[in-house]
């Protein structure tokens, strides 16, 4: 059997450290790879392997996206409650392997599965499997890969550099799917599909790499648990009789007994859930900024497909790659407005707190919605007076405009802007306004906003198309050319802007947890 390290190991040295710490970031740098590999294409695969039309790719694109950013409270329950976190990461390495080992299968017999019935099913059911994967390990790699500082002389300063070089090799990870991989699938599609499951398991021998030295954590107990029942014995006990002057329902649980009489629950933790529940009504405002912010990889996608994809002496880049002036925004803006911008305001004392950061960051993706509307209003004026031409991807030929891909490059940029405004200030509002004890749970809620933001954008989509259809002229159509994908922007901003609207209202009745936090 391997030994198992403990929080208690005293000392290690230092090329132990880095060693485990590299076999953490080179497994997580191949499975984002591996990630993002399916993300750059999925539309392209949906549509023009599986023969799906537009509005049931995009649907879903949107539940799988969705899905992967609920799995994790599954993985993170699996780690704190079961197994521990390093346990928990192999299991679902093995999980993701299986997934993309199907869709490696579907692509290496591509031939065999057309006219099959079957073929889509056993895609997408595949895809899904991948999605319990990623979600699994994506709760608890980082959080893994800071334990093994826990011997060190500086953690702090360690685990620093650690998520320095995690988050690089999670952006370097994007840069190459969306570049080399998606111009790879591009050409052809059963190559590319392939990919992603030789990097995964890569990612895993990295990962077992590290297995004879990592730090293991043994598994403490899941305080989201424990939280969701101080709410169902809140629900279920009756209500006392009491003199208290700030009495919440969330009280009713202080009462609640075992079978041995002894009180459930203790006043610090179900306050802490009375103080996690203020957090909530700013949480929620999130689900339709992941709407809007899922066209990156779905709606966006179905209009560059359309749009004149050559540069260079005639060079066709891929369509994803149009995902890295987003990720290049995030990567210049996030220095720019931690070492100049923000020092800059607070010197002056011009407040510009949390709730007014995310507030402009959830207007900015507005403004990417508005901005990708009038795209698609001109490509469609140009397609309407004969300005096209034809294009071939992934060895299918269709009508396109005349006007450039990189026209897109501002509603991706105004995305990026979005995300370092309202994506990045969401994390830290959700970690610093939490309780001390109720940090991972506040985190996993973050996260069941962004798959709620997806299975809702599904939905939107499906109500489109059935109510435009309804009126006789449906707004995502088989052909793209003949549709309305401009109306369908328009529309997400205006759900924007509603949503701007609540979260102004909710914003302003908020209270911080520390006055002080108004002005950082």
């Amino acid at each position: 059997s391997l030994p198992i390290q403990t929080m208690e190991t005293k000392s290690v040295t230092k090329s132990e450290t880095v060693l485990r710490s590299l076999a953490i970031v080179g497994s997580e740098f191949c499975e984002r790879m591996a990630y993002y590999a399916i993300v750059a294409n999925l539309y392209l695969v949906l549509t023009k392997m599986l023969d799906l039309n537009p509005s049931e790719s995009t649907s879903i694109i949107l539940l799988w996206t969705g899905t992967c950013y609920l799995t994790p409270i599954f993985g993170g329950w699996m780690a704190d409650a079961k197994i521990g976190r390093f346990y928990a990461i192999l299991v679902f390495i093995l999980v993701y392997i299986c997934g993309l080992t199907g869709l490696a299968i579907i692509a290496s017999t591509f031939d065999n599965f057309k006219g099959n019935t079957a073929k889509p099913a056993i895609f997408i059911g595949s895809l899904f499997i991948v999605a319990l994967g990623t979600g699994g390990i994506k709760s608890n790699v980082s959080t893994f890969g800071a334990d093994q500082f826990s011997d060190s002389s500086n953690p702090v300063s360690y685990k620093q550099t650690f998520f320095n070089w995690f988050y690089f090799a999670i952006n370097l990870g994007a840069l190459l799917s969306f570049t080399l991989i998606a111009y790879v699938q591009e050409q052809t599609l059963q190559v590319g599909l392939i990919i992603p499951a030789g990097l995964m398991g890569l990612s895993a021998l990295l990962f077992l790499s590290g297995t004879r030295s990592y730090i293991r954590v043994p598994p403490q107990g899941s305080t989201i648990m424990k939280s969701f029942k101080i709410v169902y014995h809140a629900i279920v006990s009756p209500q006392p009789r009491t003199t208290m002057h700030s009495y919440s329902f969330l009280d009713r649980a202080k009462w609640a007994t075992g079978s041995d009489g002894r009180f459930l629950f203790t006043t610090q933790e179900i306050e802490d859930v009375k103080d996690f529940s203020r957090i909530i009504p700013i949480q929620l405002m999130f689900i339709i900024y992941w709407m809007l912010y899922a066209q990156m990889s779905s709606v966006f996608y179905m209009q560059g497909l359309y749009l004149d994809l050559h540069v260079f002496n005639g060079f066709q880049i891929p369509v994803a790659c149009l995902n890295l002036f987003d990720t290049a925004i995030i990567l210049i803006l996030v220095p720019i407005f931690e070492r100049i911008l923000y020092p800059f305001l607070k010197k002056r004392r011009i407040g510009f707190g949390m709730l007014k950061r995310i507030g402009l960051g959830i207007l900015i993706m507005i403004f990417s919605m508005i901005s990708a509307g009038f795209v698609e209003m001109y490509r469609l004026y140009l397609i309407n007076i004969g300005e096209s031409n034809t294009q071939t991807v992934a060895n299918i030929e269709q009508v396109v405009s005349n006007l450039s891909v990189f026209v897109q490059i501002p509603q991706f940029a105004l995305i990026g802007i979005s995300e370092v405004l309202g994506s990045i200030t969401g994390l830290e509002f959700a970690y610093d306004q939490a309780p001390d004890t109720m940090k991972s749970t506040t985190m996993a809620v973050f996260l069941i906003t962004t798959g709620l933001g997806n299975y809702l954008g599904s939905l939107v989509v499906f109500t489109t198309n059935f109510v435009s259809d309804y009126f006789g002229d449906q707004w995502i159509k088989n052909e793209v050319n003949d549709g309305h994908l401009d109306y369908y922007f328009f529309l997400l901003a205006g759900l924007g802007v509603i949503n701007l609207i609540g979260f102004i209202l909710v914003g302003r009745r908020y209270q911080y947890k520390r006055e002080s936090l108004k002005h950082r």
